[in-house]
This record gives C-alpha cells, structure tokens and sequence, in this order.
C-alpha cells in the first residue's frame, strides 16, 4: 500500500512540475493538457486530498493484496499440520473456522489504515496542513468506514475460497481473480443486460462497490446499502465456510 501512495504522489508531483516548467510534457509518460499549462493553475490545487484518497482505495489492488494474505494465512495453517493438529483436539469445527475468520478480518484494518496514514501523511507534505477542513474529515469518515466494511466482506469471501483449495498457487489465483475478474464480467455484461431496468448488477459485489464508492456528498440511503451489501456477502461467506470446514477432511 505504502508503494502505491508514493507511486501515485510521485506522478502527481511530476505533473504539477510540468505545469510549471521544470520538464518536458510527457516526461515518463505524463501528459498534462495545454489548457493547464496555459492557466497557471498547480496540479495540487486541482486535486482534493479526498479526491488522492479516493483514488488510492478506486482500484482493485488492495483486494488482490488482501486476496494473496488470506491465502497464505489460511493454506499455511493447512500446510503447516496445524490445523490439523486444532482440529484433532475435539474442539468444535464451527468455532475453530469463526476464530480464523475473525483472526483475517481484523487483519484488514491494519492493512488499510497504513494506506490510508501514508495518503494523509503525503497530503500534509505536498498539499500543506490547509486540506484538513472539517468537512475532509467528516467524509473520510464514512468514506474509510464504508471502504473497512466492504474489504472485510472481501477478506471473508477469499477465507472461503482459500478453504475450499487449500493450495497457495490456487488460492493465491482464484483471490485475484474474483477481485479483478467479476468486476469485468458485471461492468462489461451484467449491467449491459439489465441496462434499462435501473438495475445494476455490479453495484451489489463488495470490489465493485469499493471501488465506485464516491468520496462527498454520501447519502444516507447509500450508505445503508453498502452495509447490506457488505454485511451480506460477508454472512454468506461464513455460513458457507462454517458448513464447508464443519464437513471437510481435515488432513
């Protein structure tokens, strides 16, 4: 995540200095328009740091990155014995498998936090302490909130699958790819189907909302929606690892 920010900051610190001058337009493949040349205006003052913060959580690197930790958490106890080890004690399957999926779901909190601590800190360097009015604050809020939410339910679903391999290279492809794959699929042909019905397939899977989820001017019916939609994939997800785990040769 850390990487991500600063890749991000370094191109906008590279554009705002081709605005000004200081290189060539299109240096390492940036191209800044003439009109923005022309005006004067910074490349700083035409991007809110709620607008960097947005983009940081926008796309689906964070739920692959999410993807390959459940992965490795969940197959390395397999691989390990330990699980098998848990499971040979007697205890009951349905705790053993609710302890680990709270286990990963903590987990998210730290990995998004640290983003979103490297975003403010880069902000306060490049854009100046004058970003954090007290509306930036109320909307990352719930921004961070609803994006928590959402990751967890992610987290959830790759636990799930991760179970039902338990194989690193396996576990590791089918976490990326139902992060990256069915936002294709819905954006490119579910929501195509369903065009003139106002129904919008994409909008109930956890990446896809993640990743369109605005950054001002929330509502309280969105925000409602993304609870549903969070705490729905996240509940079918434990239900069915708790019933998978529960029946499952542990070996």
């Amino acid at each position: 995540m850390i990487g991500v920010v600063a890749l991000l900051y370094g191109m906008l610190d590279l554009a705002d200095r081709i605005d000004r001058g200081e290189f060539e337009n299109g240096t390492a493949g940036i191209v800044v328009s003439e009109e923005t040349e022309e005006d004067g205006t910074s490349t700083w003052e035409e991007i809110s740091l709620m607008e960097i913060v947005g983009q940081i959580f926008s796309g689906d690197f964070l739920p692959c990155v999410l993807a390959v930790f459940v992965s490795i958490f969940v197959v390395g106890e397999y691989a390990s014995g330990m699980m098998k080890n848990v499971a040979g004690k007697g205890r009951e399957r349905w705790k053993i498998f609710l302890s680990k999926l709270i286990v990963a779901e903590l987990a998210v909190i730290p990995i998004v936090l640290i983003g979103l601590a490297a975003t403010l800190l880069g902000g306060l360097v490049f854009k100046g302490s004058g970003s954090f009015t007290g509306d930036f604050w109320k909307n990352l809020t719930v921004f961070v909130g609803l994006q928590l939410l959402l990751e967890m339910a992610f987290a959830a679903v790759c636990m799930l699958t991760s179970d039902l391999v338990r194989n690193y290279a396996a576990g590791i492809s089918l976490g990326i790819g139902i992060a990256a794959f069915p936002v294709i699929l819905m954006e490119g042909l579910m929501d195509r189907l369903f065009y003139n019905s106002g129904f919008t397939p994409s909008a109930y899977w956890v990446v896809t909302r993640s990743i369109h989820c605005p950054y001002e001017g929330f509502t309280a019916g969105y925000v409602m929606e993304t609870i549903f939609v969070a705490g729905g994939w996240l509940l079918l997800a434990a239900g069915l690892g708790i019933w998978h785990f529960s029946r499952a040769d542990i070996s």
